[in-house]
């Protein structure tokens, strides 16, 4: 009789660890969706995401660079890649 009660054991014992890994694994879930909706999203997060949504004109602008890579001052909004910096002469590619 000692082994029918062993044996009934056994598959209470692996249901209740499977019953077990199942809500810890829907209260880890639950835990994550809260605290998602507790926390919210950051500034930067939201205005990148309104940029790139945006559509950019095709004036060639988004070609553009700011500044010069070679002496690293800022270069007027009309410049455009392959000309040369008005400060230090050398050519932006």
């Amino acid at each position: 009789m000692n082994e029918n009660e062993k044996k009934s054991g056994d598959w209470k014992m692996i249901v209740g660890g499977i019953a077990l890994i199942v809500v810890l694994f829907i209260g880890i879930k639950f835990v994550f969706w809260g605290l998602g909706q507790v926390i919210p999203k950051p500034l930067a997060d939201l205005s990148q995401s309104v940029q790139s949504s945006q559509s950019v004109p095709s004036g060639g602008d988004a070609d553009a660079p700011s500044f010069c890579v070679h002496c690293g001052k800022g270069l007027p909004e009309s410049f455009e890649w392959g000309q040369f910096c008005p400060y230090c002469g050398k050519k932006v590619e």
